[in-house]
C-alpha cells in the first residue's frame, strides 16, 4: 500500500481506474476502485461508461423538424406503399442466448460513494 499525499485533484486524478482505501477523518473507512476527483469530490465504484453513454445520447438526439405533413391531392402507387416489413428471423432453439460470451463489466464494490476531499484524513493505492 502506498500513500497519495498531497490529498490534491490532479495527483488523485493520476490513478483513477485504481483501488484505492480511504480513511476517513472521523475514522471511518471505505474501499472501492478510484472513479474521478473533481470539484473537491472523490468518486469510487462510479460505472465508467454510464458518464459516456449519457453524453452520448445527448449527441445522438437529432434536432426535431417542425415541417409539417402536407397531403397532396395525387394518391402514391399502393405497390411502393405496401411493403412488407422485414421481421428479424430466430435461428436459436430458445429466445435468448442461454450462454453469454462478450465480455462483462466487473465490479467488486457495490455503491458508488462521492467523499468530500476536505473529509478525507487518508488515501492510500492498493496494488
Amino acid at each position: 500500500m502506498d500513500q497519495i499525499y498531497p490529498l490534491e485533484e490532479d495527483l488523485i486524478s493520476q490513478y483513477c481506474g485504481m483501488p484505492v482505501y480511504v480513511v476517513m477523518k472521523d475514522g471511518s473507512r471505505h474501499i472501492g476502485i478510484l472513479s474521478k476527483c473533481s470539484k473537491g469530490k472523490l468518486t469510487l465504484n462510479e460505472d465508467p461508461n454510464k458518464s459516456a453513454v449519457v453524453e452520448s445520447e445527448a449527441e445522438a438526439e437529432p434536432p426535431k423538424s417542425s415541417k409539417k405533413n402536407k397531403k397532396s391531392g395525387k394518391s402514391k402507387s399502393p405497390s411502393k406503399s405496401s411493403k412488407p416489413s422485414e421481421q428479424p428471423v430466430q435461428t436459436q432453439s430458445y429466445p435468448f442466448d442461454p450462454y453469454y460470451y462478450e465480455p462483462r463489466p466487473y465490479f467488486p464494490f457495490r455503491d458508488v460513494i462521492a467523499i468530500d476531499l476536505a473529509l478525507i484524513a487518508f488515501l492510500f493505492l492498493i496494488f
